[in-house]
């Protein structure tokens, strides 16, 4: 594929006028499409983002025209290399995503390929239904990435693979043609083979094909449930049916095919499946859905060592399981370090080598409950099995599905150059001799110096097993190589699949015909060159694939530039090395959940996921794109719509910072570009707030006169849509001077004598103490009902402000002097506590980057939010009034609904602040908002509110959109309930959003204390 400069803006050009599609030719587009969660990296030609079936189909057709490859692109999490190569990449996440039907009756969904797993199980569960295969990748794995890799997951064993669910597939052909491949009868067959079309070639070759290597493939195909590897020809021979039983629902999908299509056995469809876009792109999906069960159950197992796992699943097998899991002792390490995952680690109890999770699903049950105990009753006393712990479904259960779906992207966050990477991480053999397999996998891994991690899908014998390499080095490269082949021989010695699970991509493309043989390897080429004689489909995977280590992302020769930082990113390996974090295993592509990406999840672009600025970056320092670009507009546009909510820091399980990154870039930026005013007022808020305070109420009035909005968009960059926080005259440190110390503290039988605790330093954030002092007056109220003498911090600026701005020379001067005021409180072991957790986190997080050292790391440790400080000290307010309608203020104007009765106990809603969901929970605001009598918190899964500081001002509409995700809808839909939010912006967005104020949860609390001096409850 040469095409002279002329062409190729012939063949964009003419993409752009046919299609409606977002067509990308430009360097830095194609950059970010290179790469997927594999070892490899190739740059498309370009790439297309169509918004409807007709787009994709010209695009095909415009493609073959120009004799041009396509590569078909859901998420691009695939661990094989499969989405990438050098043609266009077609991506169909962003706007080919919508379920057009779910037939409950005939359990069944048509989705189009960008619709991804988690969506799709969502609305089926309205019908008390689910898509079959379950894939750990399932909040971002796409249904058509689901079909090209023949996708099956942890509960494969009684749900099958997704060949076993796809009913009829709308496709486009090589040469631009649309086709419908569904359940045929012979004579159906006999009439789609007539005349000239490629459709009708490709019905008489396949017949033909599959008939002449029939012999051979039953010869020397794996018996296995888990084979992904090359073409699907099995499912054309009848005798493959009988070398296993098949799961349990898998019957049941064959049973209604059956008698939906009488006699129509040749389905092209499943020639299809698993093919990875090699024979034709798929532009919708007919699929069986299957019913949810009623119970499940789990028994989790901490053992010794693999080898007394592998022991383990034959007890188990026998009493019909939905899932056998494993993951070793490097992913429960992992675990207990993630800010995200640790927080699910409650399963474990002890140090295990291994843990083995079994699940059981049952519509009763007591059947489940009989399982549980029958396991754990065959468990008890076996070798190597330190602990045992049967439960049912519920939190534990999804804590434990939490880690094992992590298990993958946390591996890559092991410290160090060799990482465990993806190549021969996906063999699968019979169960019955997992645990000699694992053993000899073991030996050639330590002949070859080195080790893995091994986690998967006991049940079914496909275990991923990750050998640590450092793709850089060229002696481990070389060992790549030769374990790839030693497992292969290792592989077919066992009669197993080199592919279980993750398909053959770039990375085990090369090994089908040592596997399957020439003849076999033979049909494959003969079933490509039938459906593509041009080769124009995703060439180079299944057959004549590249070596194993070629195209690598991070290959020998790998460099990057020497980049000098003002943050600290020793921790990470240096700056390159935090970049390198990301190995685009997509976790920040998730939008029905969690806090990152907030961007994405409104933009579904794939630059505005951390996985996109990440890759950005990486390409920028390793020379892929001009080293200019580090401080050109074109990267400071991917990392702009960042809105450092840290979400990526806790919720990546590689704990990619993109939050810090930004600040880092933004700081070079600024130093060869210069900084706008805007910025820099912004950087600077503390000043502004005490000028605004000390001139209130004339500086509410100013920005509110005509005209004001447009002059603060032209010369600041604040658009004048939103509106501007309102400055209090009577700020919280002159309320603070003036009152009367200790009136607020609570004495006789249910208080504490005032101060009694000792004095404790409140963080008098620039925020709320100008704009809203009620909050910090709670904070108060609380403290001083706890016992505690409160002292104030009196800081100039904590800096978070010119943290998110990048002007990190004057948040390190900050950092330096808070440090050096903050000292004498943290060396005395008085706390730091604080009700802003965008400023007080700052202590925690970042001045250890700024000012690197034990004083800083000293500030941290002593910093806490108030409300995890009462909690985590086991401090006991005095009995609070019980939290009734009564109790709860007016709704502000436009509040929707009445509120419930007199004396009623009510739900509070609670929206955690992004910094405070990603540092530190809100697991202990909970729990201080329920010691007061009759509160129930509703904890919101609303992300970012879209505000984010200065991010709001700046980015309004989008802001808003962010907002309308989630949490302004929330709070419309129960206007009759309270909403507590801890971050100012938070708050800001939520009036503005639904005319709703909103409480900090520490005013919820202060209002509900008895009043000073009585010790009476209402």
């Amino acid at each position: 594929m040469n095409l002279s400069p002329a062409r190729l803006h012939e063949l964009s050009v003419r993409l752009a006028r046919e299609t409606s599609a977002e067509v990308h030719f430009d360097e830095y587009q194609r950059s970010l499409y290179s790469t997927d969660a594999s070892l490899y990296q190739i740059q498309p030609l370009g790439v297309v983002i169509p918004k409807t079936v007709a787009d994709a189909l010209a695009a095909a057709r415009i493609a073959a025209e120009f004799e041009v490859p396509l590569v078909p692109r859901g998420s691009g999490t695939s661990l094989s290399g499969q989405p990438i190569g050098t043609g266009i990449v077609i991506d169909f996440s962003k706007h080919l995503n919508k379920i057009l039907q779910i037939d409950a009756e005939r359990r069944t969904a048509r989705v189009q390929p960008g619709v991804v797993l988690d969506q799709l199980n969502e609305a089926a569960a309205n019908h008390g239904l689910q898509f079959g295969p379950d894939v750990a990748t399932s909040s971002r794995a796409n249904i058509g990435g689901m079909i090209g890799n023949n996708s099956s997951g942890a509960r494969s064993i009684r749900q099958g693979k997704t060949v076993d669910h796809v009913i009829e597939l709308s496709v486009v052909l090589s040469d631009g043609t649309p086709a419908r491949l569904d359940p045929k009868t012979p004579e159906q067959v006999a009439e789609k083979q007539k005349g000239d079309s490629l459709e009708a070639k490709i019905y008489r070759a396949v017949p033909q094909i599959v008939a002449a290597h029939r012999d051979e493939v039953l010869a020397r195909y794996p018996r296995v449930l888990r084979r992904v590897s090359g073409y699907n020809l099995d499912e054309f021979i009848p005798e493959t049916r009988s070398w296993h039983e098949p799961p349990f629902y898998v019957r049941e999908t064959r049973t209604a095919e059956a008698e939906r299509f009488p006699g129509a056995d040749f389905n092209l469809a499943r020639l299809i499946v698993g093919s990875e876009g090699t024979l034709a792109t798929v532009t919708e999906a007919l699929v069986h859905l299957i019913p949810l069960p009623k119970h499940s159950g789990l028994v989790v197992i901490e053992l010794a060592s693999l080898e007394a796992a592998c022991d383990a699943v034959g007890k188990a097998l026998p009493l019909d399981p939905s899932a056998i899991e494993f993951f070793d002792k490097l992913i429960i390490t992992l675990a207990r370090a993630s800010l995200e995952y640790r927080n699910y680690l409650d399963f474990v109890a002890g140090d295990p080598e291994c843990v083995m999770i079994v699940e059981f699903s049952s519509d009763d049950e007591g059947q489940v409950r009989s399982k549980i105990d029958d396991l754990t009753e065959r468990l008890r006393g076996a070798a190597g099995i330190s602990h045992i712990l049967p439960a049912l479904g519920g939190k534990l259960a999804d804590h434990v599905w939490a880690c094992r779906k992590a298990a993958l992207p946390l591996l890559m966050g092991v410290p160090g150059r060799r990482k465990p990477i993806a190549f021969v991480e996906d063999t699968a053999v019979d169960p019955a001799k997992l645990s000699d397999f694992v053993r000899r996998f073991r030996k050639v891994l330590h002949d070859n110096g080195t080790d893995g991690a091994f986690y998967g899908h006991a049940s079914v014998g496909c275990l991923h097993i990750r050998p640590l390499i450092d793709a850089a080095d060229p002696a481990d490269l070389e060992r790549l190589k030769r374990i790839s082949l030693a497992v292969c021989d290792l592989v077919m010695e066992f009669g197993g699949s080199m592919s279980g699970e993750h398909g053959d991509g770039l990375a085990r493309s090369y090994l089908n015909e040592k596997l399957f043989g020439p003849k076999v390897y033979r049909a494959f080429k003969d079933i490509k060159a039938a459906f593509d004689p041009k080769n124009l489909l995703n060439p180079g995977k299944i057959v004549d694939g590249p070596g194993p280590v070629e195209n690598l992302r991070l290959g020998a020769g790998y460099q990057t530039l020497d980049v000098p930082t003002v943050l600290d990113f020793s921790g990470q390996g240096g700056f390159a090395r935090a970049v390198e974090l990301c190995n685009g295993s997509g976790v920040c592509r998730k939008t029905q959940t969690g806090t990152m990406c907030p961007s994405y999840m409104v933009t579904r672009d794939e630059e505005h996921s951390t996985r996109g600025r990440a890759n950005a970056l990486r390409l920028v320092l390793s020379g892929v794109l001009p080293p200019e670009e580090l401080t050109g507009p074109r990267l400071f546009q991917t990392f702009d719509l960042c809105l450092q909510c840290k979400g990526c820091k806790a919720e990546c399980p590689s704990n990619v910072d993109v939050a810090k990154m930004k600040a880092e870039l933004l700081h070079k930026y600024y130093q060869e570009h210069g900084a706008p005013r805007g910025v820099r007022m912004m950087a600077d808020i503390a000043r502004w707030n005490r000028l605004g305070s000390a001139l209130a109420p004339l500086s509410n009035w100013l920005p509110r006169l005509p005209g004001a909005g447009f002059l603060r968009k032209k010369l600041l960059g604040i658009d004048g849509r939103r509106p501007l926080p309102m400055f209090c005259r009577n700020h919280f440190a002159k309320w603070f001077r003036r009152r009367k110390r200790g009136e607020h503290a609570l004495r006789g039988a249910q208080g504490v004598p005032p101060g009694s605790r000792g004095p404790i330093v409140l963080l008098d954030d620039c925020l709320t103490s100008f704009c809203e002092p009620s909050v910090n007056r709670a904070a108060v109220d609380v403290l001083e009902a706890a016992g505690y003498e409160v002292v104030l911090a009196g800081l100039r600026c904590c800096g978070r402000a010119a943290i998110s701005k990048g002007l990190l020379d004057e948040a390190q001067e900050l950092a330096r002097e808070n440090i050096d005021r903050l000292l004498p409180y943290a060396r005395q072991g008085l706390f730091i506590v604080g009700a802003e957790p965008s400023c007080l986190l700052t202590l925690c997080d970042e001045y250890p980057d700024l000012v690197p050292g034990d004083d800083a790391k000293l500030i941290a440790r002593q910093s806490r939010l108030v409300d995890s400080h009462l909690v985590r000290e086991g401090i006991t307010l005095p009995q609070c009034r019980r939290a009734t309608a009564s109790t709860f203020p007016p709704l502000t104007k436009g509040g929707q609904g009445g509120l419930a009765g007199e004396g009623t106990s009510q739900s509070v809603l609670l929206h955690g602040h992004c910094h405070q969901k990603a540092l530190v929970g809100t697991r202990e605001t909970v729990q201080l908002l329920e010691t007061v009598p009759g509160t129930a918190v509703r904890v919101l899964d609303s992300g970012c509110c879209g505000m984010a500081g200065s991010f709001g001002y700046e980015h309004y509409e989008l802001s808003m959109k962010i907002g309308e995700r989630v949490l302004l809808p929330a709070v419309r839909a129960s206007a009759a309930l309270p909403i507590v939010a801890p971050g100012f912006s938070c708050r800001h967005q939520i009036e503005h959003g639904t005319r709703r104020k909103a409480e900090h949860p520490l005013e919820y609390i202060a209002r509900h204390l008895p009043s000073p001096g009585n010790t009476r409850t209402s």
